[in-house]
C-alpha cells in the first residue's frame, strides 16, 4: 500500500501535511476520486510548494468532470498561487 493509500484510508485522521513528500501529494491528486478532500489539501500544498506540477494537475482538475466543486475551488486557488 502506497503512502497515498495510508492518507486516503486514515481519513479523516489527517497526516502531518508537512512531511508528505511532493510525490504522495500528485498521485493524492491524480487519485481524487477515492479521496476529494485529501485531494483538495494536496493540490493546495503542491502549489504553496511551487511543485513543477502544480498548474498542470490545477488545470487538469478545473477542467475534469468528475471533480467536485470544492476541488475544483482549490485547483483554481492553486492556478492562482503558482
Amino acid at each position: 500500500m502506497t503512502a497515498a493509500h495510508w492518507i486516503q484510508f486514515a481519513y479523516p485522521d489527517e497526516p502531518d501535511w508537512s512531511t508528505v513528500s511532493d510525490d504522495t501529494l500528485v498521485e493524492l491528486v491524480e487519485d481524487f476520486n477515492s479521496e476529494p478532500s485529501c485531494a483538495t489539501t494536496a493540490i493546495g500544498l503542491l502549489a504553496t510548494r511551487k511543485h513543477v506540477r502544480a498548474a498542470e494537475l490545477a488545470h487538469w482538475l478545473v477542467s475534469h468532470p468528475d471533480a467536485d466543486q470544492w476541488l475544483k475551488a482549490a485547483a483554481s486557488e492553486a492556478l492562482s498561487a503558482v
